[in-house]
């Protein structure tokens, strides 16, 4: 186990003329409410305009409401702890740490809502085959809730390059067991150990289920 530590490192008027002529009156209300509609008829579209605006701002609603949805359909797998394997699968609690199984995370993208739905403090177990992954887009989530970082990938320069600069404690583990035991040496309770690889399980691994199993494996042995 080597470990890395980094050092170098945003009114209205009523209008009534009062006389004592009523009729004056009377005639004083239809010239204000004959002026009052022809004023009205400038100001209002023509129909044809009007039922534009009307269908071009309903089309704006159905949109915006579309990808309201859209959104809380992604988050909502990930609003709480399952019973689905692989999938945000809270595997134990151990001396008050959570220790959650995320391993089908083969994009930054599944990582990111995982990240987002758990409380801090975490514990990140990340890393794989990571050449065509973006780790960038996690920058914001990782500086809020990430105190540490066990890097269990083959190759972890880019992942180590990256978030070096914002997160002190990174550590790079051989393997699921010492990246387990680690965690577990390093967390207190309340803490979050999360297993998010964020992309595809490397040479060491046939698949993400495979990685998944090791790491549930790895837990219930502490």
């Amino acid at each position: 186990m080597h470990l890395i530590i980094n050092k170098t490192f945003t009114n209205r008027k009523n209008i009534v003329t009062h006389t004592s002529e009523s009729g004056q009156q009377i005639n004083v209300r239809k010239q204000t409410m004959k002026h009052l509609k022809s004023t009205y008829n400038q100001l209002t579209p023509d129909p044809d305009i009007r039922r534009e605006d009307t269908q071009i701002n309903s089309s704006k609603e159905m949109t915006a409401q579309l990808i309201q949805k859209r959104r809380q359909a992604l988050k909502k797998p990930f609003q709480a702890f399952t019973n689905v394997a692989n999938r945000m699968e809270q595997v134990r609690v151990k001396n008050g740490v959570i220790y959650i199984n995320d391993a089908k995370a083969e994009n930054v993208n599944a990582t990111y809502f995982a990240l987002q739905s758990i409380r801090k403090p975490v514990i990140w177990i990340a890393g794989g085959d990571d050449t065509q992954t973006d780790y960038w887009e996690l920058m914001s989530l990782v500086r809020q809730k990430v105190e540490a970082i066990i890097m269990i990938g083959e190759d972890n320069d880019r992942l180590y390059q990256l978030f070096a600069p914002v997160i002190n404690d990174i550590y790079e583990a051989s393997s699921m067991v010492e990246a387990i035991r680690l965690a577990h040496q390093i967390s207190e309770s309340g803490t979050r150990v999360l297993f998010s690889p964020a992309c595809k399980p490397d040479i060491r691994f046939l698949d993400y289920q495979e990685r998944g199993r090791q790491f549930v494996k790895a837990v219930q042995k502490l």
